[in-house]
């Protein structure tokens, strides 16, 4: 806005006086919006056992899980995107929604577009959807109308985010009690969870940062600073025993 007032485009600032209010938005919600690592398991299990109408709910929950992406930078994903061969996402859009329609456009921050690992179980799904994608474009045809698009609807239409969430909700709602949760879950609780778990396996915080495409380290560490606080207990714990048992 700076800019943009000293080339004359704007007269004023409009964000001139705005303060910095500490709460808690989508990308730094409640951090108690995660799941454990039996719980992120249980989930797996529960989206195995759903067929049918669930399957492309279900690659995306899990992809979400298992990579931190934001779910417009999955939403956004393109075929041309992955590269099976050496297992890796370009993550260099995202699908987002303006003037009653949806479109893709630049991530969130600079280091926001990545490239990030998979593994042989995500090439695995992310192979068969494209499979069962295949066969819904030929009973489709021309009528299909995103032709690159990893995630689209029935019809190749774009698969929007409020349709991914209310989904995420209801199932959520259904099962409950056998995640034994005892809060709200939302879908970005599962980039929460991806985090946390990275953290508490020991990864380093900046690798963590990179990998979930945060504007700076200090942005990954102010988020999940309770959970790196009790990693670093853990740390310090495992080197006292280290040494007292030798």
């Amino acid at each position: 806005m700076k800019f943009a007032v000293s080339q004359g485009f704007i007269s004023k600032n409009p964000c001139s006086g705005a303060v910095w209010r500490e709460a808690m938005d989508e990308e730094y919600g409640e951090i108690e919006n995660v799941l454990t690592l039996e719980q992120a398991r249980k989930l797996i299990c529960l989206l195995e056992n759903k067929e049918g109408e669930y399957f492309i709910f279900n690659t995306i929950v899990k992809l979400l899980l298992m990579t931190g992406m934001r779910s417009g930078e999955c939403l956004g994903l393109r075929w041309s995107s992955i590269d099976f061969e050496n297992k890796t996402i370009f993550i260099d859009k995202t699908l987002s929604y303006a003037n009653n329609s949806w479109f893709l456009s630049t991530p969130k921050t600079p280091r926001s577009t990545r490239k990030i690992a998979i593994d042989d179980v995500a090439i695995e799904f992310l192979q068969k959807h494209k499979e069962e994608q295949d066969k819904q474009k030929e009973i489709v045809g021309t009528a299909w109308q995103q032709a690159d698009m990893v995630f689209t609807s029935c019809t190749g239409h774009w698969y929007d985010r409020s349709l991914l969430n209310s989904q995420f909700r209801r199932f959520i709602k259904a099962h409950k009690e056998e995640l034994k949760l005892e809060h709200n879950l939302t879908i970005h609780g599962l980039r929460h969870t991806n985090a946390s778990l990275l953290l508490f396996e020991g990864e380093d915080i900046e690798n963590v940062s990179a990998h979930l495409g945060h504007a700076s380290v200090e942005t990954t560490s102010k988020v999940y600073a309770h959970m790196y606080a009790e990693v670093r207990v853990r740390v310090a714990k495992t080197i006292s025993n280290a040494l007292h048992n030798v």
